[in-house]
């Protein structure tokens, strides 16, 4: 409420959506209102998943508008059109995942949202967006609000190493610890017990016949989707009334899931990976399952923290097998040692513990990670969507069409984002002296004679090392007409053809994509238009056939002029890039071999 930083932890079900929307509606109220040109928001809510940003604008939206304020949610999976539409409608809460908020900021210019009159930024579940890799969608994020704001992060799990660069986002924060950093709810009875995978679906039915009566509900962690389905169709088979959850599925059909089973007359189990393990909450969850045994501590906490909520107490129930499991054997025997509940680990499982602890001693076996040393995403060719590879391939196929690419080639851009190893290998091109318009200079061997005699060429090269040829004061040399000078066809008309055939591919993309004919076109007012068919090295056209070259039409020949000289100097330049990363890192491979 004094208008600081904080960071907030405090354990799962204790109400900390509530302490933060309270002084959200505070500070909006003190703000002046949206004005009749202003969209909002006035407060930012960011979240990692889906169904806790819908669930948090459920909140939000119930609170605010007896007040007279509106929220609206934005998260993949639902309809941008839909979302949009709200945000123009004008809003003052807006609950967000960082991905989809940063495509709506972006779109028109960013038009359609403004985070200029935000003023609390919210961060729930901040260490796992960081884990995410999150962090610099984030710093995005913040970087286009107001820098006066308040931000506050909340999360029942806050270790270290994610404090220290989530504090990077917070000026002088005041940190408000409620318990114990990255400890279980002690509102849960916790059991743990060394369960072989033959015996935990036999195992997990007694659990059920036990806990299953009435309204109760019970949640079953898994740790893949596949194990998901399987243990779903199981249970129904059982006569379980069941429901599954996880990333695989469609959001609408998530968000009726989450719908189905909070009624209380909805099914009564929930198989669930990990995309329910945070936030979610349920009133009538009175037992948790860690069917699968959770990979490091704070998503145990998360897990068992579904039930005994706000107040009410729980159940909660882990197997671990002796095969595949035995390294998070440490992480649970740890929880519940912390939780205070040790008394509830089976001699069988402390036993397994122990054993690979030894085996740690010994370096025959490593301990299970924290989680929260990911990388984030590497936003390469093995993360597209199918509608993704479906644009990709669409794209080459027109590169195909108009001569760009050739048939035996791939995408030049295709591993665009993946080509750090280009920036970071310690080899670099081999290069040779020669000489160049009579001055001598290293030039690397990947610039091959018919490179260097392109157009213009020789010119980048000097200009590249900083030397300045004299002109003869006409710009348009003879050296840079690669194929027919400037024609008048009127007093307002000239045309000239360009042959960019010779260049490499990734120069003539570069000159012929939509940006640059855009850009081409407002700044020198020349039209640029791609003709002729691609012909490779040794491959003459026919009588009636033209290599690939650009057909330029301005409306004065200075225009003309300097539209040319930019051309050049795109392509010259994009060749001499081309020739160095290929010098580099040996150029773009077709295979990869795998060790």
């Amino acid at each position: 409420m004094a208008g600081r930083d904080v960071i907030g932890i405090a354990k799962t079900g204790s109400g900390k959506t509530l302490a933060y929307v309270l002084p959200l509606l505070r500070h909006m109220d003190a703000q002046p209102d949206l004005g009749p040109h202003e969209s909002g928001p006035l407060g930012l809510i960011l979240a990692p998943a889906r169904e806790l940003a819908y669930q948090i604008h459920v909140v939000c939206k119930n609170m605010a508008k007896p007040l007279g304020y509106k929220s609206t949610a934005v998260y993949g999976g639902a309809g941008v059109a839909e979302q949009i539409a709200d945000l123009k409608r004008g809003t003052h809460i807006v609950t967000a995942t960082p991905g989809r908020l940063i495509d709506i900021l972006t779109m028109q210019s960013g038009k359609i949202l403004s985070l200029q009159r935000v003023t609390y930024v919210v961060m729930d579940e901040a260490d796992r967006m960081y884990d995410m890799g999150f962090a610099p969608q984030i710093s995005a994020i913040l970087a286009a609000v107001r820098p006066d704001r308040q931000t506050v992060l909340f999360s029942a799990t806050f270790p270290k190493a994610v404090e220290s660069l989530a504090r990077k986002s917070l000026q002088y924060p005041v940190e408000v610890m409620v318990g114990g950093r990255s400890v279980a709810s002690d509102s849960v009875t916790q059991y743990a017990e060394r369960v072989e995978e033959d015996e935990k679906f036999l195992r997990l039915l007694q659990v059920l016949g036990e806990q299953v009566e009435g309204t109760k509900k019970v949640i079953v962690f898994v740790d893949t989707q596949v194990r998901a389905d399987n243990l779903f169709e199981q249970l129904l088979r059982n006569g379980y009334s069941t429901l599954s959850l996880h990333g695989g599925k469609e959001q609408e059909d998530r968000d009726s899931t989450i719908s189905d089973f909070k009624r209380k007359d909805g099914p009564n189990v929930l198989v669930a990976t990990g995309v329910a393990g945070r936030g979610l909450d349920v009133g009538s969850c009175t037992c948790v399952i860690n069917f699968s045994a959770p990979n490091h501590l704070e998503a145990y906490v998360h897990q068992v923290g579904r039930t005994g909520r706000a107040g009410n107490r729980g159940v909660a129930y882990t197997f671990v097998s002796s095969t595949d499991e035995a390294k998070f054997a440490p992480n649970v025997v740890r929880a519940m040692s912390e939780a205070g509940q040790g008394d509830n680990i089976s001699p069988e499982l402390r036993q397994l513990s122990d054993e690979f602890q030894a085996k740690v001693e010994k370096g025959e076996a490593r301990y299970a990670g924290s989680g929260f040393k990911g990388k984030g995403y590497t936003y390469d060719s093995t993360e597209l969507s199918e509608a993704q590879k479906m644009a990709r391939l669409e794209k080459r196929q027109a590169l195909l069409e108009a001569g760009l690419l050739d048939p035996d080639e791939e995408d030049p851009y295709a591993n665009d984002t993946n080509d750090s190893h280009l920036k970071n290998d310690s080899a670099s091109s081999s290069t040779q002296m020669k000489k160049v318009a009579g001055i001598e200079m290293e030039i690397p061997d990947t610039l091959t004679p018919e490179i260097l005699a392109l157009p213009g060429m020789k010119e980048a090269l000097l200009r590249k090392a900083g030397i300045i040829l004299p002109t003869a004061g006409n710009e348009g040399e003879a050296a840079t007409e690669p194929l027919l000078g400037p024609v008048r066809m009127g007093d307002n008309h000239w045309l000239r053809e360009f042959e960019i055939n010779e260049y490499p591919r990734e120069a003539r993309w570069k000159v012929t994509q939509k940006d640059t004919t855009s850009r081409l076109q407002e700044e020198f007012r020349t039209a640029v238009t791609l003709k002729g068919t691609y012909f490779g090295p040794g491959k003459e056209p026919k009588d009636d056939e033209r290599k690939l070259y650009l057909h330029l039409e301005a409306t004065s020949d200075r225009m003309l002029q300097d539209c040319v000289q930019e051309i050049q100097r795109l392509l010259n330049e994009e060749t001499l890039r081309v020739s160095a990363k290929q010098g580099v890192g040996g150029g773009s491979h077709k295979y990869n071999v795998l060790a």
